[in-house]
């Protein structure tokens, strides 16, 4: 998709103005432009994996190109949600250096093979290797879980077990890691749990006995269009601007909240954070238990706590509002804060439930928010996509609790794009949630104030 090119903005406005206006701009000459209907299927590295609820590319990129346009001495973006790593992608095409943190290893591990994979002709000599080994050894060890026998075939074990032993034998870790999240794609398409579907659910006895069987087959196909994929993020990343050298993506496992003293201050703030608690909105940590059961933990980046898979939900239990713990001791200030969700907690009141969800969930949130705003130069634009759903058949208006929890932390807003999503493109099914299906978003834009942002 073609960006048009936009007037230049008035000397006198102030960089708030001027994104405000080039961002108003787009929608005066295309109401559907932020929607980017016309899209095809993802491609280069932003197609490696099937992650849940990605972002747009494009739209991520069209952002930033607008910040930079009024933002021209930006160099580091911070996405402290960095799921699949699209906003990752977009930056290091674009010459910006990236922080990003994730509380999913798989999120980790993902983005750091989207940012540093191998070459093609590298990816595709080991992938070689790896399907010749696979063939052959039949002396390997089937790793044993909890459920394995529920959502494995035995042939699929097998399969997948000589693969696993055969990427542990490659000597060079990029490679290796880059294997690993083909073995991860390989493992969401062959497992006995439905790809309809982020939550972790069985098909039929009858579905199950259909489907296929090969898994070093599947392998094979997954691992070669991924060897075509990275060519083009390397032809990306070669005609990216050069500040000083090639960009580098910097990547915290762990959740927002752990403590990281980042080498700098991040010049613009670009993510889409949790709707609501995982278990009733996207599941990240379910959609990932099945290949993390597989994958070799030491080549994480970071590695990660066994603890993380105890259960099928633990990584989702302990994202943004996991615990209930204490939620009703935050109330007051919650409230305080933002008297939007005072008023939607009215609306909640008879549902203690439902109540102590939505304040462990903000408790969280706000908490999250003052730490990111720490981690911003003064005056560094923030850009949040963000869905509404209902809890308990009312509209969770996190959009303006966003607006004021941030207004708290000492930021001002610069502008709200409504985006009606395609049809299709809805990043959180029904099916995935208790929640309703979202059929809007919006990308709250703010800008840290200087005189309230930690140094």
């Amino acid at each position: 998709m073609t960006l048009t090119p936009l007037a230049a903005s008035t000397p006198s406005e102030s960089r708030a103005e001027q994104l405000r206006t080039r961002l108003k701009q787009r929608t005066h000459d295309d109401p559907n432009f932020w929607a980017f209907n016309e899209l095809g299927s993802r491609s280069g590295n932003h197609a490696l994996f099937q992650y849940p609820a990605m972002m747009v590319p494009e739209l991520q990129g069209a952002l930033l190109d607008d910040v930079l346009e009024v933002q021209t001495d930006a160099k580091l973006v911070y996405d402290p949600f960095a799921g699949s790593g699209t906003v990752m992608l977009e930056s290091l095409y674009r010459g910006l250096d990236f922080h990003g943190s994730d509380i999913n290893p798989l999120a980790i591990l993902l983005c750091q093979v989207k940012a540093a994979p191998p070459s093609q002709d590298d990816a595709l000599a080991a992938v070689q290797i790896i399907l010749d080994l696979a063939k052959t050894d039949s002396e390997v060890e089937i790793p044993e879980f909890p459920g394995i026998d529920k959502w494995f075939k035995p042939e699929i074990k097998a399969g997948l077990a000589r693969l696993r032993e055969a990427i542990k034998k490659q000597a060079d870790l990029d490679t290796r890691r880059f294997l690993w999240i083909c073995l991860a794609e390989t493992i969401r398409l062959v497992s006995n749990s439905r790809i309809s579907t982020f939550k972790l659910h069985t098909y039929t006895a009858e579905d199950i006995a259909k489907r296929v069987t090969d898994a070093i087959k599947v392998f094979e196909g997954v691992a070669t269009l991924n060897a075509a994929r990275v060519a083009k993020h390397w032809t990306r990343i070669e005609q990216a601007p050069r500040q000083g050298g090639t960009a580098q993506a910097l990547l915290l496992p762990g959740a927002v909240s752990n403590p990281w003293t980042a080498p700098r201050q991040a010049d613009i703030l670009m993510t889409s954070p949790p709707y609501g608690d995982n278990k009733t909105t996207v599941p990240y940590g379910q959609h990932s238990y099945l290949p993390l059961r597989w994958l070799d933990a030491n080549d994480i980046p970071g590695g990660f706590d066994p603890g993380l898979l105890d259960s099928t939900s633990r990584i989702d239990t302990m994202s943004l509002g996991g615990s209930l713990k204490m939620a009703d001791v935050a109330r007051e200030g919650l409230e305080q804060d933002s008297p939007a969700l005072a008023d939607f907690l009215l609306k909640i009141q008879d549902v203690p439930a439902l109540r102590k969800k939505v304040l462990s969930f903000c408790r969280d949130y706000q908490n999250s928010l003052t730490l990111v705003s720490a981690r911003l130069k003064p005056g560094a634009f923030c850009f949040f996509t963000l869905g509404e759903r209902r809890v308990g058949k009312q509209v969770f208006p996190l959009v303006e609790i966003t607006k004021q929890l941030l207004e708290a932390e000492g930021h001002d807003v610069v502008t709200v794009i409504e985006r009606v999503l395609p049809a299709g493109r809805k990043r959180m099914a029904s099916k995935n949630s208790e929640g309703a299906t979202m059929a809007t978003e919006w990308i709250l834009v703010t800008e840290a104030r200087k005189d309230a942002v930690s140094s």
